[in-house]
């Protein structure tokens, strides 16, 4: 007679998912988390004596490239920059914090939906949109007249969520 081997179950099952969840992703975010420039701001030249309008546009020069799942909702906040003042963003001439110009950014290009400092504006992406998103970002300004001759900048900080 031959010993009766043991019989144990040598096989059993588990499952594997997996949750797909709608969202956006920024081509070349590099491991700082900074996505680098999105654009300019450009409101070109004029006469230190003007008292002209300009606005201006990131939505032609967008740097970075944003991609979305069709339907988010994609938040967008922008700071006040390096030169905000009584919740105003302005426009300097270098140092001089006397030498400045302010400026108002808007969500649409006629700049009647104004963007607060801190403020936030909500974009849902659509189909059409969903591999080259651009980011809504359109400015203006009112030329208070003689000022002093010189670059006039800002640097703003864009915080994006959905």
């Amino acid at each position: 007679m031959s010993p009766e081997r043991a019989r144990a179950e040598t096989s059993a099952s588990f499952d594997v998912t997996a949750s797909i969840v709608p969202g956006c992703s920024v081509d070349g975010l590099g491991t700082s988390g900074h996505a680098g420039t999105i654009g300019t701001l450009d409101f070109g030249s004029d006469s230190s004596l003007s008292t002209a309008s300009h606005s201006a546009s990131t939505t032609a020069n967008q740097a970075i490239r944003l991609r979305c799942t069709p339907g988010v909702s994609l938040q967008m906040s922008i700071d006040g920059g390096a030169h905000a003042a009584s919740g105003t963003r302005h426009l300097q001439l270098g140092a001089d914090s006397t030498a400045r110009i302010a400026y108002r950014l808007c969500d649409d290009a006629p700049c009647t939906q104004q963007i607060a400092i801190g403020g936030s504006v909500s974009h849902t992406i659509s189909a059409a949109d969903a591999n080259d998103v651009r980011l809504p970002i359109h400015a203006a300004l009112d030329l208070p007249g003689g000022l002093p001759p010189g670059t006039y900048s800002d640097t703003l900080m864009v915080t994006l969520s959905w």
